[in-house]
């Protein structure tokens, strides 16, 4: 089975938009640095949205990062099994990475739970991050359910695609 081209290209998308606003918390990074340290004018903003960029990054780049294998993993009990294993289709070896990717869909779903009473939370008192500038929390703390849901689906496709035989995540 081969990864929707849909959600291929919304992790790619994801990719983009992560990139983006790591560029752009870092620019604000050193804008900030720069007025703090040469003009001694620090803002009262940058701080918040710079932190809110990332969150947006961390959870969309881990979408994209687990598409593509770029995440960290541990694969040296898989390769154990799989080079004494005398079996055509890597069957140990695909029922261990299916197995792995199970408790992922568990983590998502507590992301998903955790981040949407985190945005409840954040409609129902109206919370701003604090110091002057009041950026709301909702804009940050969207990011984990959506991250989460992104992510699910993601690893859905990807042990949907160990089931059929696919070999790109072995």
């Amino acid at each position: 089975m081969k990864f929707p081209k849909f959600l291929s290209r919304l992790n790619k998308i994801c990719a983009y938009i992560c990139g983006g606003t790591v560029f752009g918390a870092s620019l604000l990074a050193v804008m900030e640095s720069l007025l703090r340290k040469v003009f001694s004018k620090p803002t009262s903003w940058s701080l918040n949205l710079t932190q809110g960029l990332f969150i947006w990054a961390a959870f969309l780049g881990s979408v994209w990062a687990i598409q593509e294998l770029g995440h960290v993993s541990v694969d040296m009990v898989r390769d154990i099994v799989d080079k004494h294993s005398k079996s055509p289709k890597r069957m140990p070896r695909r029922v261990m990475a299916i197995i792995g990717h199970i408790p992922t869909l568990f983590v998502c779903a507590a992301f998903f739970y955790g981040g949407m009473r985190l945005c409840d939370r954040a409609i129902k008192f109206n919370s701003y991050a604090p110091y002057n500038f009041k950026f709301p929390l909702i804009i940050s703390y969207s990011a984990i359910p959506v991250g989460a849901v992104i992510m699910f689906v993601t690893v859905v496709f990807i042990i949907l695609d160990l089931i059929k035989g696919g070999d790109k995540y072995l």
